[in-house]
């Protein structure tokens, strides 16, 4: 229905799936901070913070001296829950006698959730009102599937002002199986009407792109704006783009040229 240009290679794409942090969002400049925060903020009360903080580091995929995340990681790929669960293992490991696993639980729940809330901490990878706009006015549906849950994933879009033009959300906390699961992109594909063969993937993770080859997707493409290296993304992406920035509408010879997004904008209006 549109052909979209990803990079130097065009796409007739129906439906583009978008990842939301790595892909929308650069996940280092929009994660990083608050992560730490939250990190600060759970070892606050513990005796040995140091350890602490060292075994939330490595439990979680976060390299100190790097000041990276691992791209396997937890943090980087898995669910709220999934996160949540290996945090308080971390915490109750740690827990004098007088602490319970649900004084651990409600640690987590008070002084590292609420450091996500919102979309103030978010850094957009390119002006995604001008990119899903444009790609809206040439008929692509547009599907955005996270792990994150979906009830923040929603805030996000509407934050950047971009949610009237999704056309489906699917987030960690809902209904499907989380990514590599080909699930969500089914479902996302039979709602719209669209085969999944003219759908491609976009995602800053491997298991992003396997999701779009288990699903059947005509395209995966990888970004480099999350935790995987170009090495890591090229073995299951067809092609890799530095960020979003380089995914425009293909103009024809009888088109007016569409706007191209500015790269790293964090905020749709440039502000």
């Amino acid at each position: 229905m549109g052909l979209v240009q990803f990079g130097c290679h065009t796409f007739d794409a129906d439906l583009i799936a978008f990842d939301k942090d790595g892909t929308l969002f650069d996940f280092g400049a929009s994660l990083r901070a608050p992560f730490l925060a939250g990190v600060e903020r759970l070892v606050a009360g513990f005796a040995g913070q140091s350890e602490v903080r060292a075994e939330l580091y490595r439990t979680l995929g976060y390299n100190s001296a790097t000041g990276v995340f691992d791209a396997r990681g937890p943090f980087a790929t898995s669910t709220n829950v999934a996160i949540g669960y290996a945090i308080v293992t971390v915490l109750y490991q740690h827990a004098g006698p007088e602490q319970d696993w649900s004084d651990c639980e409600k640690l987590l729940q008070e002084e590292f959730g609420p450091m996500f809330e919102g979309t103030r901490h978010l850094k957009a990878t390119t002006r995604l009102q001008t990119l899903f706009s444009s790609l809206s006015n040439r008929g692509v549906k547009i599907a955005v599937i996270s792990n994150d849950d979906a009830s923040h994933t929603e805030s996000a879009l509407a934050g950047f002002d971009v949610a009237p033009y999704v056309d489906f959300v699917a987030g960690g906390d809902g209904p499907f199986p989380h990514k590599p699961a080909p699930d969500a992109l089914l479902e996302a594909a039979e709602r719209l009407g669209v085969a999944p063969a003219r759908t491609a993937v976009v995602g800053d993770a491997v298991t992003d792109l396997e999701m779009g080859r288990a699903a059947g997707a005509g395209l995966r493409v990888g970004v480099l704006t999350g935790a995987s290296s170009r090495e890591e993304l090229a073995e299951a992406a067809d092609l890799v783009l530095k960020s979003i920035g380089e995914i425009t509408v293909a103009v024809g010879p009888t088109d007016q040229p569409e706007p191209a997004p500015d790269r790293w904008s964090d905020r749709p209006d440039g502000q």
